[in-house]
């Protein structure tokens, strides 16, 4: 019997379309200000800590803790750990996790490294090493939850959670993974703050969704359906047209997902640009496109985890009945879009996260 990867090679487009692929679950912690003279906003410690208790994190640095935390509650809501956080250990499967960053672990390897030159080699905590390598969260979540299916780690900038969502949307799609944990995290660090190159307010986030077929949804917890993922790199001639560029994209994205303009409900941009500039750009988009309709520009700069972010303020944006979404994320080389269906958003008072949008 042929593996999913050479069944997905002979099968070709027949493959990619086996699978419809469904939002089943959602977790997200941003951060906030505790006081009016803060500049940025950090995910309060209270907001995490009481999902770590069950996990190993002794020497784990804090992006892998946020992580693990809005893992853990995802997969709470999907019932894949229970309120106690017990995992089954050892089980069989092909659970993947897709994880979307702009900066990963970067503190933690300045700091790694700056000890290293101030104390020398040998007086470095060898126990820290893992948090240098930039993939660290994701394998965190990966052994600590007991996922036995591909791990990946996304690097591409703002888009790099939406990248995430569309690769993870892809593998189930395609049979490779029945479920993916897909999403993004990015924390505040002096270096983030000396890198930044907009006028927005920069805000730390960590969360995920799980993506699974039909195959695997047990009960009635559809919170939406993913239609389309489209990404581009932005070449020199494109960058000069982006908004014919970018409205190319969505187009192809709407009519490759069972839907047209005429269904789109709302269309979300987060970008690297300044919020005027944004709000320009999405315009002159909507413009190309000949859609009238909601849009909205993100007024926070989330860093990598933008995409997750958007996904979570679609889901949460339901009023009952099913509504298309196009979230979008652009920079100086990179443009990404999802297209997504949202059904009814549960009413348990305790599901999804921690969520505030400056």
């Amino acid at each position: 019997m042929d593996n999913p990867v050479v069944s997905l090679l002979k099968g070709g487009k027949k493959a990619m379309n086996a699978n419809m692929v469904y939002v089943t679950s959602a977790g997200i912690m941003t951060g906030t200000k505790t006081n009016a003279r803060e500049k940025y906003l950090k995910i309060d410690p209270k907001c995490y800590e009481a999902f770590l208790e069950k996990f190993q994190i002794r020497n784990v640095d804090r992006i892998s803790k946020i992580s693990l935390a809005a893992a853990a509650m995802t997969l709470m809501k999907r019932n894949i750990l229970d309120p106690s956080f017990n995992i089954e250990r050892g089980k069989d499967n092909d659970y993947g996790i897709v994880f979307g960053t702009q900066f990963s672990a970067l503190e933690s390897i300045h700091n790694y490294d700056i000890e290293a030159l101030e104390k020398g080699a040998l007086a470095v905590n060898p126990g820290l090493f893992p948090n240098t390598v930039l993939n660290s969260p994701a394998c965190q979540i990966s052994i600590q939850c007991s996922f036995a299916g591909p791990v990946y780690t996304v690097c591409n900038g703002l888009t790099s959670s939406l990248d995430a969502i569309g690769m993870g949307y892809n593998f189930v799609k395609a049979g490779l993974s029945s479920m993916v944990l897909a999403g993004g995290v990015d924390e505040i660090t002096e270096l983030q703050t000396k890198m930044q190159s907009n006028d927005k307010h920069l805000g730390e986030a960590s969360g995920f969704i799980m993506l699974e077929s039909e195959r695997t949804i047990t009960e009635n917890t559809k919170l939406a359906k993913i239609l389309a993922y489209k990404s581009i790199a932005l070449n020199k001639e494109q960058r000069t047209s982006m908004s014919e560029t970018v409205s190319s994209l969505i187009l192809d994205a709407v009519t490759s997902g069972e839907s047209s303009i005429v269904d789109i409900t709302s269309i979300s941009l987060a970008s690297a640009f300044s919020y005027h500039e944004s709000n320009n750009v999405l315009s002159e988009i909507c413009k190309k496109m000949n859609y009238h309709g909601n849009k909205e520009c993100v007024k926070t700069d989330w860093m990598g985890a933008c995409g997750i972010l958007q996904t979570y303020k679609a889901l949460k944006a339901t009023n009952g009945k099913m509504e298309t979404f196009v979230l979008l994320n652009i920079e100086n080389g990179r443009a990404a879009a999802v297209v997504l269906r949202t059904y009814k958003w549960p009413s348990s008072k305790n599901y999804g996260g921690y969520y505030h949008e400056k």
